[in-house]
């Protein structure tokens, strides 16, 4: 009887691992993970996600679910899944500077980051990202061993210089690292156009001391210097920075941030375009009708000259472009998820681009008051013009109700 009842169980113990054919993710919270790790001495995997990304779900369905993927990771890794939207995922996917989705992480068993990596993979570079995170956590200078030297009191100041230019390349805050430098700088040379350029190159986010220092000290920079930092500037402290404090209604933070970044040396269209577009944004929210016009003007000055049948060419022309790999089999949409619904979007690309910029244009003149009588005019045709290109706008039909009412009313 107990042979039976041995055999039994390990008929039960093998139908159950035939059964789990995919990557067995660790159930509970952060912390207890954590004490999981260390219990077990492993290194931890974290697939961070959300409910909308397309990529995640193809991770799900197409490699988390491969046998070959799974014990790969079993051998490697307590696994673990984050969603970067909800409870303690929240805290997380900023702790980590997660802005793209799906954010693979890779710990060490005391929780510190050794690797980092961003966007879906097949499943044979999934199975290699596996090595390279091993590797990193072997490597005496991975994030998290530079991390816990830096909390046991190591101030030198070629560890932290080696220690902000990996915290750059794994795009991690690296505010304190960056202050805990810029406070052991000499003060003969802190100046210096190279000192000041690599403070620039390594300002990650912003809460530092050393981001308010460069801002004031930015002019002493050569022409040739800006240059080399320009974009990074602008994606980390406007794009990033000064977009995030609007959101949160940091006000004097996002203004102190928007100046700066209009002071940005060499920006380029696309760039400035943005900081229109804040401009707008924030206007309509303090209700400076000066700036809003001017940006408004400045938003569809291009958008609205453009004729609804070179609107149409151009949309057809991205189209084809796109839709080319498809067409001669270079390519296979039945192995793209919700390829009808892209397919759909793909054909209007130009028309949501224009419709995109009046629309918001629009939006933002019909918080103007009724005397506005000519702001309110050319609005009604940005939101007409709109409704020809793109009807199913929601809200459209009720914002030209609104600028037709306010047009014609000159009291309100």
């Amino acid at each position: 009887m107990k042979k039976l009842i041995s055999f039994c169980s390990l008929i039960l113990v093998c139908s159950a691992a035939s059964a789990q054919t995919g990557i067995a993710f660790f159930k509970g919270s952060w912390k207890e993970l954590l004490e999981e790790a260390r219990l077990q001495h492993r290194m931890i995997f974290v697939d961070v996600y959300t409910e909308w990304c397309g990529p995640c779900k193809y991770m799900d369905r197409e490699v988390f679910t491969d046998p070959g993927v799974a014990r790969k990771y079993a051998d490697q890794f307590i696994a673990y899944k984050l969603d970067a939207e909800k409870g303690e995922g929240v805290t997380l996917a900023r702790k980590y500077n997660v802005g793209a989705y799906p954010t693979f992480l890779f710990l060490d068993s005391d929780g510190y980051l050794v690797h980092k990596a961003v966007g879906e993979r097949e499943k044979t570079p999934f199975t290699q990202l596996a090595d390279v995170a091993v590797q990193a956590g072997a490597d005496r200078n991975n994030p998290g061993n530079l991390e816990k030297m830096f909390n046991e009191g190591n101030r030198e100041p070629g560890f932290l210089r080696n220690y902000l230019s990996r915290l750059a390349a794994a795009d991690l805050d690296n505010s304190e690292v960056l202050d805990a430098y810029f406070a052991a700088i000499p003060a003969q040379v802190l100046n210096n156009d190279s000192t000041l350029l690599f403070l620039a190159r390594q300002v990650n986010g912003t809460r530092s001391a050393t981001l308010m220092y460069l801002m004031d000290h930015y002019h002493l920079l050569s022409d040739a210097s800006k240059a080399q930092v320009t974009g990074r500037l602008f994606e980390k402290l406007v794009r990033k920075g000064a977009g995030t404090a609007f959101t949160d209604r940091r006000l004097v933070e996002y203004n102190a941030l928007l100046a700066f970044g209009k002071q940005l040396y060499g920006l380029n269209a696309g760039q400035y375009k943005f900081l229109n577009r804040l401009d707008l944004l924030y206007s309509t929210l303090v209700r400076d009708y000066s700036l809003l016009k001017k940006a408004g003007y400045t938003m569809t000055e291009k958008a609205f000259s453009v004729s609804i049948d070179s609107i149409r060419r151009e949309d057809k022309r991205r189209y084809d472009k796109i839709m080319q790999p498809f067409l001669s089999g270079e390519q296979d949409s039945t192995k793209m998820p919700g390829f009808a619904e892209e397919r759909k979007i793909v054909a209007q690309i130009y028309s949501r681009e224009i419709s995109d910029q009046l629309y918001t244009a629009a939006h933002a003149f019909a918080q103007l008051p009724a005397s506005e009588k000519q702001a309110l005019a050319d609005a009604l045709q940005w939101a007409r013009r709109c409704n020809e290109l793109m009807p199913e706008i929601k809200g459209l039909a009720d914002l030209i109700q609104e600028l037709e009412k306010k047009k014609d009313n000159k009291r309100q």
